[in-house]
């Protein structure tokens, strides 16, 4: 941290007629920087005091050029929740050699007590680190390595209780890992007191503290009538007031709201809360398809659940899973309508496309809708367990791949992707199906995914033309638009990014 460079003529400060008014808490202030050479402003402790108070009155001095103020850019780092458990139950790496520190341990030895996703981690680690399996089997590591990785495990305890410095070797180890920390810039203040402001606290260390609120205390007891009160300046500086602003989330919905009124489409809304029959089965999902599981879906207690729009449809979801349609074979398992009849969180929005069409059959229709949906994940930097999903479709006689493309093109030129990509895919109740993947910075990514409805979704409910869909992660979307390494950033209640944010796109 340098020096703050200050003239040593005291006129050089400028020449004023009288010192400025100055108020309690920012005397405080001068106070306590006269018994400093140079501090950062987040090193102040000022009893009385908390740190909005002392930040306010350090724009004030500065803003009436009693202090000297310098800037520097910071990056702060913080622990993931990853990295708070890796923290607090082991780095994967250092399990890994607890298990193979007597050799003889194998591959899968690590993977089935580890798991899949954590085993994998740590065997790469482990690579790096030159403990590489040879015919399946794990060599004994050697003693330095267990220091060696005790060591990065206390600087994962620097980081969370901020101590500095960190070592530049671990702190690049750490970025460039998923998920385990993550770092945030921001700009502290450097503060001095100059002369001007050495003048104005010798001046005011004899005078009565003055009255700056009027409070019924004050008023009860009389004294205000023998206190002076703070002078205000109506000249002076007016801090800025910040109005309300869009939140990102809403911003980006609104504009993909726009894109898909400008091509003509329907706003459409749904429940967050489905019957099973209409959230799976309308969309041909098997009763014993993984998506289903209680891992993947939130339940919710079924036992006084309303009757279920449209009941008639019931019949139409057992007939096709059991027996399919003409041309078709269906799953050819017996349906269960006690699993229909399941409340669940829906996991999707395509469930209010399937409705709406059915509730609309007259083609041509264009319909979309930008609405959370719910998944049963375990949240990190790329998954969150409530998301907003954007939806669009289309039905009419004119609906192919082709016309699936074009508008999948349109609309994602208009969002500012030009460089598209169209992948084969599989989903469900799609048939072809499609992944669009674009080209970012050199860097491709997949966005969103597509494809025709099947026969059996759409024919048995009385859609006697195609039914092309579309969609993608409104979140994700965000994380490339503002330049997120984090999707759950996105909620995060930094102020300063809230009002800051800009589009990278």
């Amino acid at each position: 941290m340098g020096e703050i460079s200050m003239a040593d003529n005291p006129d050089s400060y400028g020449k004023e007629q009288s010192s400025p008014d100055v108020s309690p808490n920012e005397v405080k202030v001068l106070s306590f920087l006269s018994r400093q050479k140079v501090i950062l402003e987040t090193e102040i402790s000022i009893d009385g005091l908390g740190q909005r108070e002392i930040s306010s009155a350090i724009s004030w001095l500065e803003s009436k050029k009693l202090i000297d103020v310098s800037r520097e850019d910071h990056t702060e780092y913080s622990l993931t929740d990853e990295g708070e458990r890796f923290l607090r139950e082991g780095l994967p790496e250092g399990k890994a050699l607890q298990i193979i520190r007597n050799g003889n341990a194998t591959v899968r030895d690590v993977l089935e007590t580890l798991g899949q996703a954590e085993g994998k981690i740590a065997l790469a680690q482990l690579a790096k680190l030159g403990i590489k399996p040879s015919g399946g089997i794990l060599p004994a590591p050697e003693m330095p390595i267990f220091s060696y990785l005790e060591g990065r495990r206390k600087f994962l305890e620097k980081i969370r209780t901020g101590k500095e410095p960190l070592e530049s070797e671990m702190l690049e180890h750490f970025r460039k890992r998923e998920n385990v920390i993550k770092e945030r810039k921001r700009t502290i203040r450097i503060v001095r007191i100059n002369p001007a402001g050495m003048r104005v606290l010798e001046a005011s260390s004899g005078n009565q503290e003055s009255i700056g609120t009027l409070t019924p205390d004050l008023i009860q007891s009389g004294s205000w009538k023998s206190t002076p009160f703070q002078k205000y300046d109506l000249n002076s500086r007016v801090e800025r007031i910040l109005g309300s602003g869009i939140h990102p989330i809403s911003y980006l919905s609104r504009m993909v709201r726009d894109i898909f009124l400008e091509l003509g489409f329907t706003e459409m809304s749904g429940h967050y809360i489905e019957h099973a029959a209409w959230n799976m089965d309308a969309l041909f999902i098997p009763q014993d398809h993984p998506a289903r599981d209680m891992q993947d879906t939130f339940y919710i207690d079924s036992s006084n659940a309303p009757e279920m729009e449209h009941p008639e449809v019931l019949e139409i979801f057992r007939k096709v899973h059991e027996k399919g349609i003409r041309g078709y074979t269906g799953w050819g398992y017996r349906w269960s309508s006690e699993k229909a009849a399941q409340l669940l969180l829906r996991t999707h929005t395509t469930v209010s496309t399937i409705r709406y069409l059915y509730e609309h059959k007259q083609a041509p229709q264009a319909v979309f809708s930008v609405e959370k949906v719910f998944r049963h994940e375990s949240v990190d930097w790329k998954h969150l367990a409530e998301l907003h999903q954007i939806e669009g479709a289309y039905y009419g006689k004119d609906a192919s791949l082709a016309s699936l493309k074009w508008l999948m093109r349109e609309f994602y030129r208009r969002l500012g992707f030009t460089q598209l990509r169209f992948v084969p895919s599989y989903y469900p109740y799609t048939e072809p199906s499609m992944d669009v993947i674009v080209t970012i910075n050199g860097k491709e990514m997949e966005l969103g995914g597509s494809g025709v409805f099947r026969p059996e979704v759409t024919e048995p409910l009385g859609l006697k033309h195609p039914v092309i869909a579309w969609g993608l992660g409104l979140e994700r979307l965000a994380m490339i638009y503002f330049g997120l390494d984090d999707i759950r950033d996105i909620y995060q209640s930094d102020i300063d990014w809230l009002r800051s944010y800009r589009m990278k796109i």
